[in-house]
């Protein structure tokens, strides 16, 4: 049996990608499932990696979905292709949280840039009410049991943006504790081919405000962490 199934949706970046899944395969724990999910042009997946096709560009939503349904670890983690862990403790880091008490697991990160610009730490943490203002987690630091999609569902498909927005927003309102570690874990690379990041302004407003009306949440300002770094650093 794993211990974690590591979820890597991926779109046309077989070098970033190959980044990604060395720095899976380099953590300290054992029993880790590695899940490829492929959105793009037909690849030739790393070794020992369970290959997924979504039959191309129907998102990483979908892409994380497939995913999800096809793991069989305990846990569920999450890392983008163009992130990488840091540190090689992470998934350690999370076994030994998750195994005192269950819950949402993710760890601050260190946010690079492809122009060459000084990398900026992102070290936030999160609740339910932080939730109903900011997206203050990392995905590529996320860990999590299975079984929370039992009794929550998967990722909302009809969101095009901000699912995993929604998915946190979910777990808090459950009741289920969110736990943050402000051991960096991730670098998380910032460029407008960014999977999860600068996205047209209009399509994200849209996507914000159906997080919104979805979750009672008001009229919320368009942010990125970056953003929220230069907001409230150190919070």
């Amino acid at each position: 049996m794993f211990h974690f199934s590591v979820i890597v949706p991926t779109c046309d970046r077989p070098s970033l990608l190959s980044r990604a899944v060395a720095s899976v395969k380099s953590q300290s724990l054992p029993g880790v499932e590695l899940i490829v999910v492929n959105d793009g042009r037909q690849i030739t997946g790393p070794p020992a990696a369970t290959m997924i096709e979504t039959g191309g560009y129907r998102g990483h939503v979908v892409a994380r979905n497939m995913a999800i349904a096809a793991a069989r670890g305990d846990y569920i983690a999450f890392l983008d292709d163009d992130d990488y862990w840091i540190d090689g403790s992470h998934l350690a880091r999370a076994a030994e949280q998750l195994s005192k008490a269950s819950g949402l697991y993710h760890a601050a990160g260190l946010m690079t840039f492809d122009i060459g610009s000084p990398p900026v730490l992102f070290d936030k943490t999160a609740d339910a009410a932080s939730l109903a203002k900011d997206n203050t987690i990392l995905v590529s630091t996320v860990c999590y049991p299975r079984a929370l999609h039992a009794s929550l569902g998967t990722f909302d498909e009809t969101l095009t943006y901000y699912a995993d927005w929604d998915w946190y927003l979910r777990v808090a309102r459950a009741g289920i504790p969110i736990f943050h570690s402000a051991i960096a874990a991730a670098e998380i690379l910032q460029h407008t081919g960014n999977m999860s990041g600068i996205c047209a302004r209009g399509a994200r407003r849209q996507g914000l405000d159906a997080l919104s009306a979805k979750h009672g949440l008001g009229n919320l300002p368009l942010k990125t962490h970056l953003s929220l770094v230069s907001e409230n650093p150190g919070v």
